[in-house]
């Protein structure tokens, strides 16, 4: 039997190695005068949110330490710099650094504050139950990461500010401890504390895969074309402002398998190389599966299971009144908007339809309260219309646009909306959206 192959930790894994800018910076700035520290971390800040902002396109992995690390040595070396013309020479780094590190730490466990390439990603990628048990633990452990990091950044914050106040000099003994050296380790600190907690969790990963009866039942074939490579279609069916729901009770042999209220039509076929491809399998499993020559299927996302060559293709099928009866194959019933809002708290409803029904709430919502330019669609502050699936299908926008996801978290009715619009003004990011107004 062929062997499976395994998920190794990769450096890119490690979220934490943002931080080693900044670990650099304290490290050697008791070696360097002035100017250079402040000149070093412009110029590094300015480096590293560049290639944070391009890292998840790089290496597919979380790169918010990194974005926060390099806005936090930019800034704190901005107002070092105003300061330093002042004659205020010898106020140490970390007492700017840490306390942005904290903020923008916080902003974005507790606000959803992040580049906008990290919505794209999630488009991309997919949310946590797309991608299995590596996706369980990635989310998690980049909170995780981001929460430490705010811890250590408000320790450090509090022992630096306290020893200046109470007036140790940055040149003593104590100074270059606690000012560089302390920050510096508490940072590679992070770092390995990360790294071996990831190697425990791939070690547990390992453990439970070779404990799946799933892994030891199949066949070589099975293994090499259902388990690594393919392209499972979701279909979501709309018609009379109602879902299609069915039971789908998991394989019970799998780990990571789950159950509740499902979509009717869910296959896996082989990997899809391009949309076009996949669209055009979505359509022929609609014309197999109920006789529709040509079905309104709309794709609303692609994103990447739990390889790169394991995809999960989700689309929503419009049924006009006389073509409800095609469903009547499924063991299933017609679902409201409101009994689905009841049972979307509950266990009732499968993980994956669930996700799914939340980004296309997401995206309606979205679409009929504001432009794709985050300005409101309605002059009253705060209002937004009721969701609904009435006349859906006749928005003028596109489902898979991830403008939409930005746009939900980042509008008019933010307090950080102009701060937001400045920044992607500032790296020139033009609006992706190729909606008009829905």
């Amino acid at each position: 039997m062929a062997q499976k192959r395994k998920y190794n930790m990769r450096w890119s894994d490690i979220y934490s190695l943002g931080l080693l800018p900044a670990i650099l910076m304290w490290g050697l700035s008791p070696f360097l005068d002035e100017k250079a520290i402040l000149i070093a971390s412009i110029i590094l800040g300015g480096g590293w949110i560049v290639f944070s902002y391009f890292y998840i396109y790089l290496f597919k992995r979380c790169g918010i330490i990194g974005w926060i690390t390099g806005w936090a040595m930019l800034l704190s070396g901005l107002i070092r710099s105003i300061l330093y013309q002042t004659g205020m020479m010898q106020s140490p780094l970390i007492l700017f650094e840490a306390p942005c590190i904290a903020l923008l730490s916080y902003l974005f466990e507790k606000h959803d504050i992040r580049p906008h390439s990290c919505y794209e990603y999630k488009m991309r990628r997919g949310i946590m139950q797309e991608q299995y048990i590596l996706g369980d633990f990635s989310q998690y452990e980049a909170h995780y990461i981001v929460r430490l990091v705010l811890t250590g950044a408000l320790l450090s914050a509090g022992l630096s500010w306290g020893l200046f106040l109470y007036g140790i000099d940055i040149e003593s003994r104590a100074g270059t401890y606690f000012y560089f050296y302390f920050p510096a380790g508490l940072g590679l600190a992070i770092i390995l504390f990360e790294s071996i907690r990831r190697l425990l969790i791939q070690h547990l990963i390992e453990k439970y895969e070779k404990k799946s009866k799933y892994h030891s039942t199949q066949s070589d074939k099975e293994l090499d074309f259902m388990e690594f490579f393919f392209t499972e279609i979701r279909i979501m069916v709309i018609g009379d402002e109602k879902i299609f729901l069915t039971e789908n009770n998991g394989d019970r042999n799998k780990f990571n398998y789950y159950a509740g209220l499902d979509l009717p039509i869910h296959h896996r076929t082989t990997y899809c190389t391009t949309l076009g491809e996949e669209s055009q399998k979505a359509r022929q499993i609609v014309r197999d599966e109920l006789g529709i020559e040509n079905p309104d299927l709309r794709h609303v996302c692609t994103t990447i299971a739990q390889k790169p060559w394991q995809q999960i293709g989700h689309y929503i099928l419009f049924l006009p009144h006389d073509s409800l009866s095609k469903l009547n194959r499924y063991p299933g019933r017609w679902y409201t908007v409101n009994e689905i809002a009841h049972l979307f708290h509950s266990d009732k409803l499968h993980p994956l339809f669930k996700e799914l029904y939340a980004r296309l709430y997401t995206i309606v919502d979205t679409a009929r309260t504001y432009h794709s330019n985050g300005k409101r669609r309605y002059a009253i502050r705060g209002y937004k219309p009721a969701f609904s699936l009435h006349r859906i299908d006749q928005m003028n926008i596109v489902f898979d646009d991830p403008i939409w996801l930005y746009v939900s978290r980042h509008n008019e009715d933010h307090l950080l909306y102009r701060i937001d619009t400045w920044i992607r003004k500032l790296f020139s990011q033009k609006d992706s959206s190729n909606n008009r107004d829905a």
